[in-house]
């Protein structure tokens, strides 16, 4: 443990014991995001313990816009915090950041990328969001409205998976494991799914007719923006777990059961 755990573990005390979430404002969270639906009396009381917490350590900055809301931050770190539900060490998983940079909408950003042939391309881009190494995370705020709604999509939790990525140093799609996780299957599961998933993805849209009928090829059903590397993989594989767990489970049942096993929680079957 770090050397200032115990001064950690009090000042959180405090923030739990001074700066409760209102009781309205937390009732509007759970309702308006279907995502906590399936959760148990207990693991609503540990979300808003952990919520609650995660407000009092961060700061959040809106990047050309006015004042949030406290019912957007309540929303973001509701949804920040539910992957750490199952986690033993919690909100320390995110020590690496204070703040939570916030902007009105997507934001333009100039990236350059090597291809195989060594020719480096530049153009420009948007962003929903995005985790600094070592530093903050920046939200959209009419990204962060449109998360949690249970279809997939969820910039809080693809940013604050980037965060859980890093711990291990780098962004790379592997996580510091559970203790007693086996890396080597960890490894074989994400990483031939990722594979199949840029295979899938990289297939003729058209079919040709075979015996009547128009054959195409079985198309994923997650974001293809998954295919983009090991990182954003995990990284979107984390939203659908905790958005649409079903979809994920038939589509790489083997990813899904590494995930139960990291986050110590099977969201398909709710919680205590």
């Amino acid at each position: 443990m770090p050397l200032f755990h115990p001064f950690r573990k009090a000042r959180r005390k405090r923030i739990l014991e001074s700066q409760a979430i209102p009781d309205e404002t937390w009732a509007w969270a759970l309702s308006e995001h279907r995502i906590f639906h399936r959760l148990g009396p207990g693991d609503r009381a540990r979300l808003r313990e952990l919520a609650t917490v995660f407000l009092g350590e961060k700061r959040f900055d809106p990047l050309g816009g006015p004042e949030l809301p406290e019912d957007l931050k309540v929303s973001i770190a509701a949804q920040a915090v539910l992957p750490l539900l199952g986690l033993e060490e919690g909100l320390d998983w995110y020590e690496d950041f204070s703040t939570i940079m916030v902007t009105e909408r997507e934001y333009g950003v100039r990236r350059k990328d090597l291809d195989e042939a060594g020719v480096v391309h530049e153009y420009d881009d948007e962003f929903a969001g995005e985790a600094f190494e070592l530093g903050p995370v920046a939200l959209s705020k009419a990204d962060v409205e449109a998360s949690g709604w249970g279809d997939g999509y969820n910039v809080v939790i693809h940013e604050m998976a980037h965060k859980l990525d890093a711990r291990n140093g780098a962004y790379d799609g592997s996580p510091p494991l559970r203790e007693g996780q086996s890396a080597k299957a960890w490894q074989e599961a994400l990483g031939s799914a990722y594979e199949d998933l840029r295979s899938r993805l990289a297939q003729p849209k058209s079919g040709k007719p075979r015996r009547g009928k128009l054959r195409r090829p079985a198309v994923p059903r997650l974001d293809p923006y998954a295919a983009e590397g090991p990182d954003e993989f995990f990284a979107v594989v984390c939203e659908y777990f905790f958005e649409r767990p079903e979809l994920l489970r038939s589509e790489y049942p083997d990813v899904y059961v590494q995930l139960v096993i990291f986050f110590g929680r099977d969201p398909s079957l709710g919680g205590t």
